[in-house]
């Protein structure tokens, strides 16, 4: 009796919710952690089989009937769909954790703990069932399983979002190029126009002196003076259509280079001082109608393995970027391209005297979309596809260095063997 007495002292005095049935299935201890935690008083329970009513709203075996009634594991795990696991510390023991619904003191998810009892002859005698009330970290699992979804989705949505921005970007950037393109063709256009024009007006004199002089020697009217007046101009307009003709070839030439160049990815030998002449030829019509210069400082042996596209749309940005930007509100504005050998390297420093750039925004001007020019057609990308097309393409690096009022350089270091080719979804001459 004694040896009772202190086994249910143990138990009553546990701040551990405990409760015991017999073989029977009647409780037997029902502590007052349990009464607590279920809100029924051991008075109601001590003596019947109604354990259930703690924690379901219809008769049904709670974990500790399930164990006294020895039943298979596949059977244990029908009532808990698969979440009852055998102990690792405790023989003959099952663990659970589960969602009560019907508690006096509101829905609860507790955590069961049930092993058989057994007498000196290891005959059953009953089971001891302990509770643990693990809503606070359930609800904390649930919130955070329910955070990771729904950062899951935000993390979808912002990929979504950045495919969506890249292929805008790509958008925008063939548009620039496609507009660039157009620039150029209007620049040969424009080239064009002076010398086909001079030799229009000379073929048109010419033809007319030769009908003048056909319809004199017709006539029989032709004097010695007029044959030498006509020889004279036939002799001047013939070398003036022919020289005219040669440099409206030239110019076509060149700026098909040019063009061909700035659309092909494969890499080539190139002369980089007639590399630089053709790109600034390209950009006369540009420079013509500013007082604005370009002076170039580059050894005539200096040649690179590389893509001459990507350069040329390189040396365009810069231009043209100084000529937007950098020369705004300035007069006979002065640009210099120079460039020097640096062991396996050639470096390429692009300069001008303008306007320079405000130190708050150095950090920004790689970056795509920035542009101090939104309301005026700036993109925003010019520099940007600079920064690709110098490290991507080129495999270098580029340095800019600018104070307000002092005018900017930027410095691009690239080997004078490029790496082979990778996307240049950057190419394009646009400027921010």
């Amino acid at each position: 009796m004694h040896e009772i007495f202190d086994q249910s002292q143990l138990i009553n005095r546990s701040s551990i919710p405990t409760f015991v049935i017999d073989r029977n299935h009647r409780v037997t201890h029902w502590n007052r952690a349990c009464e607590v935690l279920t809100g029924m008083a051991a008075s109601e329970v001590i003596g019947t089989s109604n354990q259930w009513m703690a924690f379901y709203g219809h008769p049904r075996p709670v974990l500790a009937d399930l164990i006294v009634d020895e039943a298979d594991e596949e059977f244990l795990q029908s009532y808990y769909d698969g979440g009852a696991v055998r102990s690792l510390l405790i023989e003959d023991a099952y663990e659970v954790e589960s969602f009560c619904m019907t508690f006096r003191a509101g829905g609860k998810w507790l955590f069961f703990t049930s092993a058989l009892l057994r007498d000196p002859e290891n005959r059953i005698i009953g089971a001891i069932e302990t509770l643990q009330d693990v809503s606070d970290r359930r609800i904390a699992l649930e919130n955070e399983q329910a955070l990771r979804l729904e950062l899951a989705q935000t993390v979808s949505e912002l990929q979504n979002s950045l495919e969506l921005l890249q292929e805008t970007q790509q958008q925008l950037i063939q548009s620039a190029k496609m507009a660039a393109l157009g620039g150029l063709v209007a620049g040969v256009a424009h080239e064009i126009n002076t010398p086909v024009g001079i030799g229009v007006t000379a073929a048109s004199l010419l033809a007319q002196k030769t009908r003048e002089c056909s319809e004199l020697f017709a006539t029989n009217a032709m004097k010695r003076s007029d044959l030498e007046s006509y020889f004279e101009i036939a002799r001047e307009s013939s070398k003036m259509i022919l020289s005219n003709l040669e440099r409206a070839s030239d110019l076509i030439q060149r700026f098909k280079q040019v063009a061909v160049d700035q659309t092909s990815e494969n890499m080539q030998t190139i002369v980089l001082k007639e590399c630089l002449d053709n790109i600034l030829l390209s950009l006369h019509p540009a420079l013509k109608m500013s007082s604005h210069t370009v002076q170039v400082q580059c050894g005539v042996d200096i040649v690179l393995e590389s893509y001459a596209g990507a350069l040329e749309q390189v040396v365009t940005i810069l231009v043209m970027n100084s000529l937007v930007h950098g020369f705004e509100g300035v007069e006979n504005g002065i640009m210099g391209v120079e460039v020097c050998k640096q062991q396996d390297h050639v470096v390429i420093q692009f300069s001008d005297n303008g306007n320079g750039i405000p130190e708050e925004y150095l950090e920004k001007i790689f970056d795509p979309f920035f542009t101090t020019k939104r309301g005026n057609g700036g993109t925003g990308l010019g520099l940007h596809i600079l920064y690709n097309l110098v490290t991507q393409t080129l495999g270098g690096i580029v340095e800019c260095e600018s104070h307000c009022g002092q005018g900017t350089t930027f410095r691009m270091t690239i080997p004078q063997v490029s790496p082979p080719s990778r996307s240049t979804f950057f190419h394009s001459q646009a400027a921010q």
